[in-house]
């Protein structure tokens, strides 16, 4: 079997962040895919990171778990979408849309400036061949060469669209959020997001700031560079510029129910110092 080795000089953030969340890729096509995977240059990382805040990496499980829930969510309601999801990474996630909707769904567009290739070629490794879903190579910075890069592969602007925001907001100011945002806006209002953000330290229960300064601390290690924090205040108001249908906001509490049944790690609100919001738009 050949491995891809990703070097952490070369994908430190994107490895780093498959690595802790491995374990919720155990089963079918996504579990091929994570065995072909060299994470050695990032697992010493990881676990210093585990022994700094143990939090970080069930944050990071609980969001991405939340993510498919609610992709869940949107498609039993509207199942003949197109999928983009914006800065995919190394995640496989369309992997696991596209085994989990095997015909539903028109298209599935992962978008990034980098790993695009390699992704492609570790999906084929896994006897993986599908004609919806597409790797492409764009900056979703730059709206408009990201518009037209999706155009070329086969994306219909006026079709209904899911978009996957996941880890991005915290990377990108308010005026790069509301051009990308505005490149997905419908008429008809028949686009829907998924995206979390992070929480300013006055947003937090005050008994719980000191976990949320060390999750932050390794959040920026992994990053390698500054967080961006948003209020639901200020994220409410950047959500009626564009004039979006909210559907369901949840803080870590909120959602560690939905998925678990109970609270075992978020017992206040606020706690965990993330939220994520579904909307249209």
């Amino acid at each position: 079997m050949r491995l891809v080795e990703y070097k952490l000089s070369a994908a430190s953030s994107s490895a780093l962040i498959l690595t802790i969340a491995k374990s919720l890729y155990n089963s079918g096509w996504s579990r091929e895919y994570i065995s072909r995977i060299d994470f050695s240059a990032v697992e010493k990382l990881a676990a210093e990171l585990y022994t700094i805040s143990p939090l970080y990496h069930t944050l990071l499980q609980l969001r991405k778990r939340m993510v498919r829930y609610l992709i869940d969510e949107l498609l039993e309601q509207h199942p003949r979408q197109q999928i983009c999801i914006l800065a995919a990474g190394l995640d496989p996630l369309g992997l696991q849309i596209a085994e989990h909707y095997p015909t539903q769904l028109r298209s599935i567009y992962e978008i990034d400036k980098a790993h695009m290739h390699e992704k492609q070629e570790l999906y084929a490794s896994v006897s993986f061949n599908e004609v919806r879903l597409h790797h492409l190579y764009a900056d979703i910075t730059n709206p408009p060469l990201m518009m037209e890069t999706l155009i070329k592969a086969g994306y219909t602007p006026h079709e209904p669209t899911l978009i996957i925001f996941e880890g991005i907001m915290h990377s990108i100011t308010e005026e790069q959020f509301l051009r990308i945002m505005r490149a997905f806006c419908s008429r008809a209002r028949n686009n829907a997001v998924i995206m979390d953000y992070i929480l300013p330290q006055e947003n937090l229960p005050s008994a719980f700031v000191p976990r949320a300064n060390d999750m932050l601390e390794v959040m920026e290690t992994a990053t390698g560079s500054r967080l961006k924090q948003y209020s639901r205040k200020k994220i409410m108001n950047l959500l009626s510029l564009l004039e979006a249908e909210i559907f369901d906001v949840y803080d870590m509490q909120a959602a560690e129910y939905v998925l678990n049944g109970r609270n075992k790690m978020y017992h206040t609100k606020g706690e965990g110092m993330m939220e994520m919001v579904a909307f249209s738009i």
